[in-house]
């Protein structure tokens, strides 16, 4: 999948039966949270496929809701990749897959590649969130065929 950045002139060949680990770190506002907020827009023709996620709530703990769900969309329905729930995010804490009150689906479902044109979003579940500012979201993911 060719990309090209403009900023530094330069274009990046992946070539997708070798899929390679990209990293994508997302300050969130709280507001935008709250509202839903699209993390990796979705790209014609390809597929998303998780492999890592954190969560740093920056400002303050998160506080009034159930959890942060970061949702992928596999055979055309929501699911929720990652439930973190709120006791995992204290402020400046890493909150990452594996921990405590940090939720994914069973048997390594998480990381199976999502519908091919659909994009990965995160949300607040439960009462809208407050105190926090932010929340840092550093994905590692590929994208396939």
């Amino acid at each position: 999948m060719p990309r090209y950045d403009g900023g530094l002139n330069r274009s990046v060949y992946q070539d997708s039966a070798v899929p390679v680990a990209l990293t994508q770190r997302t300050r969130v506002t709280l507001a935008q949270l709250n509202a839903g907020y699209t993390l990796l827009a979705a790209i014609a023709g390809w597929k998303y496929r998780l492999i890592d996620a954190k969560l740093i709530a920056v400002g303050g703990a998160a506080t009034t809701g159930t959890s942060v769900n970061i949702i992928g969309t596999r055979a055309a329905g929501a699911v929720n990749l990652l439930v973190a729930a709120v006791a995992a995010l204290t402020q400046s804490a890493v909150a990452r897959i594996g921990a405590t009150n940090m939720v994914v689906l069973a048997d390594g479902a998480s990381f199976t590649p999502l519908d091919a044109g659909t994009a990965i979003t995160i949300i607040t579940v439960g009462t809208a969130m407050t105190v926090m500012t932010n929340i840092d979201v550093d994905l590692t993911f590929a994208i396939e065929e």
